[in-house]
């Protein structure tokens, strides 16, 4: 071969090569390169409360991991529609939610019309846990059991105020679902957060409340409040002499809710896969395992994206009639 050919083919291996970087550069992001900028988790509830104590928990490591700053925020506000619409909505691919029962199953139920298309709209990203509840009462209630609280709720039909974080969230389905199960007749008193309510059945003004047990075994613990059930099949470590529901003669009751990761529908498949790979990594800390199984988590693993969505799809098909049935 000529030495002007083999130099010009050499020319058009470098053109070609440099073509090549030049469009790798140009595609968008890799594995490798997502995140390009602050990740924001949004709470769309408020400041202490169950999903924003367990992101906080898990936010230092993912930030390790992706080795960029990742941020939580807390946008509560209409039952937790407003921070779930402000991510359905982002279109930074950096945005995801820190999605629980209240914003992804139960608002389905009580919004009509909902303002925005929130099964579209949004895609499961990881799971993190799964928590139960626990009836709160005051440290000073008389009844021992809840089988006696139940009796004095009965013979105060229709008297007696329960509260509950916003309409629509965990707390207050659960409660609802509660109260038809034992056959009492209650006046429901939703406040902007949960942890109001707990300030006013501390202080004597409501009869009971259900809280997620992440921010209940505290209080619990602390003798501030007493607890007479929890909602999960088995009882918690935390809390072993505080029997279930279930086994106080409503086997078919349970409750719980769970935290997870959700982001717009836009957000690229490798973004997905990427956040979700991290969350599986920091949940299989020995550490941060031993701190949620505190809070009476139970673990599924991050599960696989399209395993999330599966999850989502199902809770709706179970609770989404059962919650307008009882809300009737």
């Amino acid at each position: 071969m000529p030495s002007s050919a083999r130099l010009s083919r050499r020319r058009l291996l470098v053109l070609a090569a440099a073509g090549a970087l030049s469009f790798a550069l140009a595609t968008p992001a890799t594995a490798t390169t997502w995140p390009t900028q602050p990740v924001r988790l949004v709470v769309a509830s408020s400041a202490g409360g169950n999903a924003d104590v367990v992101a906080r928990l898990l936010a230092p490591e993912i930030e390790k991991r992706l080795r960029q700053p990742v941020v939580v925020e807390n946008l509560p506000g209409s039952s937790g529609m407003q921070g779930t619409e402000a991510v359905a909505k982002a279109t930074d691919d950096h945005t995801l939610l820190v999605g629980t029962s209240s914003q992804l199953v139960f608002n389905l139920a009580l919004f009509d019309p909902m303002p925005f298309d929130l099964v579209g709209a949004l895609r499961g990203v990881a799971m993190i846990n799964k928590v139960p509840l626990l009836l709160l009462v005051n440290k000073d209630e008389p009844a021992a059991s809840m089988a006696a609280y139940v009796e004095s709720l009965k013979a105060r039909p229709g008297q007696v105020a329960y509260g509950s974080g916003p309409t629509g969230t965990t707390t207050h389905i659960t409660g609802m679902l509660w109260a038809d199960a034992v056959g009492v007749e209650l006046r429901h008193v939703p406040y902007r957060a949960g942890s109001e309510g707990l300030r006013d059945l501390q202080a004597g003004r409501l009869s009971h409340q259900f809280d997620v047990a992440v921010t209940a075994i505290p209080q619990v613990q602390s003798n501030a409040l007493k607890a007479l059930a929890v909602t999960g099949r088995q009882r918690l470590a935390a809390l072993p002499d505080v029997p279930t529901v279930a086994e106080l003669g409503y086997p078919d009751f349970a409750g719980y809710t769970w935290n997870s990761f959700a982001a717009p529908s836009s957000l690229p498949q490798v973004a997905v896969d990427r956040f979700n790979q991290v969350v599986a990594e920091v949940l299989q800390m020995p550490e941060i395992r031993q701190r949620l199984a505190g809070f009476g988590s139970e673990f599924g693993g991050a599960m696989t994206p399209a395993d999330v969505d599966a999850f989502y799809a199902e809770e709706r098909r179970v609770w989404i009639p059962l919650v307008r049935e009882a809300s009737r």
